[in-house]
């Protein structure tokens, strides 16, 4: 059980940290304990920690924003394997097994990220579920505030622009700005970028100019929930990583993918050969990567319930009208 006074203490944490923290509800058999808080300060990102305890068994949950990478792509952040999908109110995530070899489980929320590790002992996956699905903002007023801004406004990489790993790095190395910035990038790039998809709005650009070529990045999340999302990624060869060397089935260790070869007229892309990707769960995350004009071209969307790569013939036919 939780509190009243402990919740007033995590309302106040509230303040410290660039993602809604959420609670969770629970039934008079847990016990919640072990709250860890680390607050964002210019050289910290935040994030808190908690443990929920029942009949000699312990789960710990880490709550962060992970925006050293673009946060509407990786769904499983803390698991070493491709894991089992799931769905909570149209959100997916997914459960397996964390790098330290407990069982584990990954879900978002808004710009939250969660990390669900068992220390103790042994949860079925439905109670794992149950408690997840009953994770609430602990402000309601955080998710307008909040979950409900941008990724320039939030992201404390984007602010500071500073990796995670003082690497360099796409997300890092580029400045991000509010999607009115699109129209000069248009001029520079000569595509059409659109201002929506279907559910999905253009929330944040990120770009860096070189001597002789410019990087950039556009993130669009949904207006519905704003958590599902997808993310193209435009840079220069040298600046991007690499296409993918292998096709097949069953391609990657950590996540698992289907990959093939197609003609990009499937898709409306202008280009003769662009690599598909489809992660092999029941709730699939896709990747799109092709090559024009001395740029390579990466597509990436979060794993979803509803996603299915033809949905976005009409963005890509009309990422290239002019």
């Amino acid at each position: 059980m939780i509190n009243e006074v402990l919740i007033g203490e995590i309302k106040e944490a509230q303040k410290y940290t660039n993602f809604v923290i959420l609670m969770p509800t629970l039934h008079e058999t847990y016990n919640f304990k072990n709250i860890t808080l680390k607050k964002e300060t210019n050289k910290q990102r935040s994030s808190i920690r908690f443990e929920i305890h029942s009949k000699g068994k312990v789960l710990r949950i880490k709550q962060f924003f992970y925006d050293w990478a673009i946060p509407v792509i990786t769904a499983d952040t803390n698991l070493i394997q491709q894991g089992k999908s799931f769905e909570i109110e149209g959100i997916v995530g997914f459960i397996g097994i964390d790098y330290k070899g407990n069982q584990a489980a990954c879900f978002c929320r808004w710009f939250t990220n969660i990390e669900l590790s068992v220390i103790e002992g042994t949860f079925d996956e439905k109670e794992i579920l149950i408690i997840l699905e009953g994770l609430k903002a602990v402000d309601n007023d955080s998710i307008r505030t909040i979950g409900e801004q941008s990724f320039t406004t939030c992201s404390y990489t984007a602010r500071y622009n500073r990796s995670k790993w003082n690497t360099d790095d796409e997300v890092s190395r580029v400045a991000w700005y509010e999607a009115n910035k699109k129209i000069q990038i248009e001029e520079n790039l000569g595509i059409k970028i659109p201002k929506n998809h279907n559910e999905f709005i253009l929330d944040s650009i990120g770009y860096k100019e070189y001597e002789s070529d410019t990087e950039y990045h556009f993130l669009y999340r949904s207006q519905e929930d704003f958590t599902n999302g997808f993310w193209i990624w435009i840079a220069p060869r040298k600046f991007s990583d690499p296409l993918p060397q292998f096709t097949g089935n069953k391609i990657g260790t950590r996540q698992s993918w289907n990959i093939k070869k197609v003609s990009g007229s499937i898709l409306h892309i202008p280009v003769n050969e662009i690599i598909l990707c489809r992660q092999n769960t029941k709730y699939k995350s896709w990747m799109v990567h092709w090559e024009k004009d001395n740029y390579i071209y990466h597509f990436y969307s979060r794993a979803s319930i509803k996603n299915n790569i033809r949905e976005f013939q009409s963005f890509f036919s009309e990422l290239y009208s002019q």
